[in-house]
């Protein structure tokens, strides 16, 4: 079979026809890394390989946008037969692609594969255990190859296997580009971007630079301390959501910030702790009432959080209150860049409260801190801010009107009675 693949750029092309088995690729965003891989990995699966692409999560841009090429790889191949529900691309002749996930990596024990692509390998906490524990053995019986792509993501594990391939261990490669390598983009489209970057985010996200972030992002000595909250300000608050209670896992924090007339921001207020969904919702409703309709609250509607808006909105004794939907289109550092430069300009300022300590530890150790739940809040209320009075915009009544079934304005934009299964019914078909 001959497959047609989109055009590689010469950088692209030195990557593909390099004989090496492992393949580690530090680029700068929009290099075209994913294009590589899942052209690699249509071409391996239509010659009968057996392949793996690994994100690291099933809400990423890195899945999602990965998929999409995917669909679009598949219209296109005869007797390819795409399964939406196994995520899997099967092509004549036994060969297949399916795609992964790094949220449980115990579930990639066992299988038997040829090669696999571990995508924004560098933004995995777990690589090591990934690699040495689980998808190594997994290439083992068919001595299959392994490419691993990514920005880079400070000096953690993908940097590790990145020296392999530069002090020439047996049958690994590694390759630094940046993003000016891809002959395909608008060169002063990439200099505007760099240019409203912090220099040390220019070098890892455009240039593809191996950088130590932590303690350089947000300086401790940049941040004011307030004795009182300011008077006068509109306030807002964004929630960063996690259900669980393990000791490892991530937190759910709603972080109240303001305004002031000189631009300065100020976050008056955080509300932080690891709770199941019952808890998560007591707590966000009752710091909700307590903070009053005046304020309004922010909640991520990515993937399974999207129910906890919905809940809320369904509450009755919620009713006088305002809640708004966060949808996440970006990574975790391009949404703080606005606060990083706030930060910059000294025009970042927390009212002294007990949280002020755990507050600034996860700020100085941005963005390779074990947690960023806080600063996740910080950068979605800082967005609320900017769109004025909080109104939701046309293309987002439209995401939410189709994510909750409702069909006017008035019913989306008021709060809904306890009927979940009239309500939503798109959430409760079964």
């Amino acid at each position: 079979m001959q497959i047609i693949l989109p055009s590689l750029h010469k950088t692209q092309i030195e990557v593909q026809t390099s004989p090496a088995r492992f393949k580690v690729i530090a680029a700068g965003r929009r290099w075209g890394k994913s294009i590589l891989g899942i052209g690699e990995g249509v071409r391996r699966a239509a010659a009968g390989q057996h392949v793996w692409w690994i994100a690291p999560s099933f809400a990423s841009a890195a899945y999602q946008a990965g998929w999409t090429m995917l669909q679009f790889y598949a219209s296109k191949l005869p007797g390819s037969n795409l399964h939406s529900l196994r995520r899997t691309l099967a092509m004549p002749g036994d060969g297949w692609l399916q795609f992964k996930t790094a949220e449980e990596i115990d579930s990639l024990r066992g299988e038997s594969i040829d090669f696999a692509v571990i995508d924004e390998a560098a933004h995995l906490q777990q690589l090591q255990t990934l690699w040495e524990l689980c998808l190594r053995s997994c290439l083992l019986d068919r001595k299959g190859a392994a490419w691993f792509i990514s920005t880079p993501h400070g000096m953690n594990y993908f940097h590790d296997l990145f020296q392999r391939g530069k002090n020439g261990d047996a049958g690994w490669a590694s390759f630094q580009f940046p993003s000016t390598a891809n002959p395909f983009l608008d060169a002063q489209e990439l200099a505007d971007i760099a240019r409203d970057m912090p220099a040390l985010v220019k070098r890892q996200e455009i240039d593809a630079e191996f950088v130590q972030l932590a303690g350089c992002m947000f300086r401790r000595d940049d941040v004011k301390i307030l004795e009182t909250e300011p008077a006068g300000v509109r306030w807002v608050r964004a929630w960063d959501l996690a259900f669980t209670t393990k000791t490892t896992s991530d937190y759910t924090a709603g972080v109240r910030v303001g305004m002031m007339d000189d631009g300065t921001i100020v976050v008056a207020n955080v509300v932080r702790g690891r709770w199941e969904w019952p808890q998560a919702v007591r707590t966000i409703a009752s710091t909700a009432i307590a903070d009053g309709g005046a304020i309004s609250q922010g909640v991520e509607t990515v993937g399974a959080q999207t129910g906890m808006l919905q809940t809320l909105m369904a509450d009755p004794l919620l009713s006088a209150l305002s809640f708004t939907p966060l949808p996440v289109h970006a990574d975790k550092i391009t949404r703080a860049l606005p606060v990083i430069s706030r930060c910059e300009q000294g025009k970042l300022a927390i009212v002294r409260a007990g949280w002020n300590k755990e507050f600034l530890d996860e700020l100085s150790a941005f963005p390779e801190s074990r947690h960023d739940d806080q600063v996740d809040g910080l950068s979605a209320s800082l967005l609320m801010l900017s769109q004025g009075t909080g109104a939701w915009d046309a293309n987002t009544v439209a995401s939410m009107r189709s994510i909750m079934g409702t069909t006017t304005d008035r019913e989306l934009r008021g709060f809904p009675t306890p009927h979940y299964e009239s309500h939503f019914p798109k959430l409760f078909r079964h």
